[in-house]
């Protein structure tokens, strides 16, 4: 009897007894309404309670909640059609875990029981639930990359897209695709712009060789606007697959880096090739010029005192005016001659094909003439000159770089005589241009190792005849060349930059001098110091005056500061400014070399000066020309309306001198009083004049 299937017992009408005592591991017993009659042990320790504990107790307080009602609807479906049923659900130990559970009911309607045959399927559950779970996940991943996927089967046929993908190629959610790597919606270019045929496509031999595709770039024509791909195909190693293809949007890069291409070859205020360009260009065109013996002109252009104009009406009106002498420019030259602009106010200007210098210099006269009439900018006529630098390939340079520092260097020149002209480069001028270069890398040694020093030159009193004040002098004595006039260095060091460390090393050396004066007895006599353009402008300049006048307590009234009356003009409103903080530090201020700039005399009435100083070219013809006795004259009665001392530097003769103090000068500075002294002769020579004893 134990052989024969249970089922068989059962339908031969066994006694629920009998069962129970033949299997009593296999089933529960419950009633018509689902309460447990006979619990095995197995199933009461699978949830952790006595077997006392269930027996007699319905099968709904086990049951997690959200399956009680299809449990309570299981039963009593089974009261009105007693037949054998399978269902879930989740029961819930006596630790509060859930547990799922198949049964199999099979009611028996004599007895008005239930055998319940039951089936942990937790484990299987719980597997098919993460299944599930991890699905979706990946699912939503896939779906939600920010690239576009595409997965084809082995034939090229598109057979599934996320969510990125469908919005590139307009594609329906739940739409049914028709296409295949061959067959596309949109026209797909290569990189260099050419059409990509579906059959030639390298996707198409991806999948028929299985390889890897990576770095691809294709570009997608829709609505007459390219979006460009960066493409990474790669086999799918499962059977009827075939490619999975990631399309990454790249166009927003591809632009960036279309900018910064631009950006290195074109100059963005006027569109014109910049220096990189010009100079990817000048080696075929040197190569043409000299296989048919011809020259090549480089022009260096740059405009005149452009620089006043910025900074007095501003950078958008500069840039106004750079765009209108761009144009001119183009307009001037031949249309096969090439324009670039390399930067601020500079421009340079490649003619090929040249029969001699003297083409060259009519295309620089055509330029010139060309910015003769006035630019309308904001209804305001603005005149504007340039200035013309020009080497010539291959008598100047057989290379770039030697030709466009030639160019540079015959503008210069031409800047050095007068402006608004053109001046070529020359054998004389590159000797020039050689020996600036070494005394620029001279200088750098010179600051090193202290081979600058000063020397003093008093100013005379008319009316005393007595020294007043003097003005330190710097030198460079160079150990091999002797002294260097300052006429040589202090243009360059203006140049390159280096005037603002020689600046501060004249304004601590003078002050200092002035403080070993003023402890040998030397007590009113002022100390004027040379300030220059740049040094002028820099920030350090009123912090260096005030630390040192601190460090060597020297009296500020004794301190004199000369300025030229250019670097005042520059930006008259900012030099104000940095005058009216030098007066606040106590200190006086002389301009220098007044009358050969452009000062407006209603401005000389806001400065706050003390002095002016009457260059030593008007003062060399008082003898000689009566215009300039006047120009001093002038001057000084300007000079003392407005309650100014007048200061004349460069006399040398007696005649000189005596018409000097005709004109109403107060004080004179010259060789016919004292030359330049170093500190210990000015030293001496003051307290003589003085009478000051040792």
């Amino acid at each position: 009897m134990r052989n024969e299937p249970l089922g068989s017992k059962i339908l031969s009408g066994l006694t629920v007894k009998s069962l129970l005592t033949e299997y009593p591991n296999s089933f529960q017993v419950l009633d018509w309404e689902g309460h447990f009659i006979s619990v095995t042990d197995r199933f009461a320790r699978f949830l952790e309670f006595e077997p006392k504990e269930l027996v007699g107790q319905s099968i709904l307080k086990f049951t997690q909640e959200d399956d009680k009602e299809n449990t309570e609807n299981t039963f009593n479906s089974l009261g009105e059609n007693p037949n054998i049923v399978n269902f879930e659900n989740r029961l819930v130990t006596k630790s509060k875990e859930e547990v799922w559970i198949i049964w199999l009911l099979i009611p028996l309607r004599e007895s008005k029981i239930i055998l319940g045959f039951d089936r942990d399927v937790t484990i299987q559950k719980d597997i098919s639930f993460e299944f599930l779970l991890q699905q979706q996940k990946y699912k939503s991943i896939f779906d939600n990359l920010p690239m576009g996927i595409a997965i084809t089967d082995e034939k090229g046929k598109i057979i599934e897209t996320n969510k990125t993908a469908r919005t590139y190629f307009d594609i329906q959610d739940g739409e049914l695709l028709n296409r295949t790597l061959n067959i596309r919606k949109y026209t797909l270019i290569q990189p260099n712009g050419t059409k990509i045929y579906p059959r030639k496509s390298s996707l198409m031999r991806a999948l028929r060789h299985k390889e890897v595709i990576r770095n691809l770039e294709i570009g997608m024509i829709k609505e007459d606007k390219i979006t460009w791909f960066d493409i990474l195909a790669t086999p799918i190693p499962i059977e009827n697959f075939g490619l999975a293809v990631a399309f990454l949007d790249i166009t927003q890069r591809r632009h960036a880096e279309e900018k910064i291409a631009y950006m290195a070859f074109f100059d963005q205020l006027t569109n014109l090739p910049n220096r990189n360009s010009l100079i990817d260009k000048l080696f075929p065109i040197f190569e043409e010029a000299r296989r048919h013996g011809n020259l090549v002109g480089i022009l260096a252009i740059d405009l005149d005192n452009f620089k006043i104009i910025n900074d007095s009406r501003g950078h958008d009106f500069g840039d106004k005016i750079i765009k209108l002498v761009a144009y001119r420019i183009r307009e001037s030259i031949r249309v096969y001659d090439l324009i670039s602009r390399q930067g601020g106010d500079e421009f340079n200007v490649v003619l090929p094909d040249l029969s001699n210098e003297r083409d060259a210099a009519v295309i620089s006269e055509a330029i010139l003439d060309a910015m003769t009439h006035p630019f309308i900018i904001d209804g305001e006529r603005i005149f504007v000159n340039i200035s013309i630098g020009i080497a010539l390939y291959p008598t100047d340079g057989k290379d770039t770089n030697t030709l466009l520092k030639n160019a540079d260097s015959a503008l210069n020149l031409a800047k050095s005589q007068g402006k608004n002209c053109y001046v070529f480069f020359t054998e004389e001028l590159q000797t020039v241009v050689a020996e600036r270069l070494e005394i620029e890398n001279r200088m750098r040694i010179a600051i090193i190792e202290n081979q600058f020093t000063l020397m003093y030159q008093p100013k005379i009193d008319l009316y005393t005849k007595k020294p007043v004040g003097v003005e330190a002098l710097i030198r460079w004595r160079h150990p091999e060349r002797g002294l260097i006039s300052p006429n040589v260095f202090i243009p360059i060091s203006e140049e390159t930059g280096m005037i603002l460390a020689i600046g501060e090393w004249v304004i601590k050396s003078a002050i200092k001098t002035m403080r070993e004066w003023k402890d040998s007895g030397i007590k009113e006599i002022t100390m004027a110091v040379n300030i220059s353009t740049k040094q002028f402008k820099h920030e350090r300049l009123i912090s260096t005056i005030a630390e040192n006048l601190k460090l060597f307590k020297v009296d500020p009234h004794d301190l004199e500061v000369e300025l030229t009356e250019s670097s005042v003009m520059e930006n008259a409103d900012a030099a104000v400014r940095t005058m009216q903080e030098i007066r606040k530090l106590g200190a006086k201020i002389a301009i220098d070399d007044f009358g050969t700039g452009y000062s407006s005399l209603g401005y000389l009435k806001k400065l706050p000066i003390s002095s002016l100083k009457i260059d030593r070219s008007f003062v060399s013809e008082i003898t000689t020309d009566k215009d300039s006795k006047t120009i001093i004259h002038a001057v000084s009665n300007l000079a003392h309306n407005l309650g100014l001392s007048v200061v004349a530097e460069g006399a040398e003769t007696e005649e000189q001198v005596q018409l000097l103090a005709e004109s109403g000068v107060d004080q004179i500075q010259g060789f016919y009083f004292a030359r330049p002294m170093t500190s210990e002769d000015c030293l001496h020579f003051l307290k003589t004049e003085l009478g000051i004893s040792d």
